[in-house]
């Protein structure tokens, strides 16, 4: 269905940028239905990607957490924005962003 095809490209956009910047990295799927995949890629003891598509409501968020504390994230409920990093309380307002430049912006969030 083009449901699980969105959700199937998600995941594999996610798979392919860990492996390309966090290839240490686990993945853990946590929920997985047709339609809704929320997955976790654990960087440490304490510190992990989250990452979750919903295909019928069309909602995306990927989140870095770390010592269960948000990070920065970026996600579309209201429309596109940012969670920047260390003011992940606050919202900006962005463009449509692909996979590879938030893990990247995630990455360099972790690495401070």
């Amino acid at each position: 269905t083009a449901f699980a095809m969105s959700i199937e490209k998600f995941r594999r956009e996610i798979e392919l940028e860990k492996e390309r910047i966090f290839p240490d990295a686990r993945i853990i799927i946590l929920e997985e239905l047709p339609f809704y995949l929320k997955m976790r890629i654990t960087l440490g003891r304490e510190a992990f990607i989250e990452a979750c598509m919903n295909s019928g409501s069309r909602l995306e968020s990927l989140v870095l957490v770390m010592k269960n504390k948000r990070i920065a994230g970026f996600d579309n409920l209201g429309g596109w924005h940012i969670h920047p990093c260390g003011r992940a309380h606050t919202h900006r307002k962005i463009i449509k962003p692909s996979i590879r430049p938030i893990f990247e912006y995630l990455a360099g969030c972790y690495r401070k």
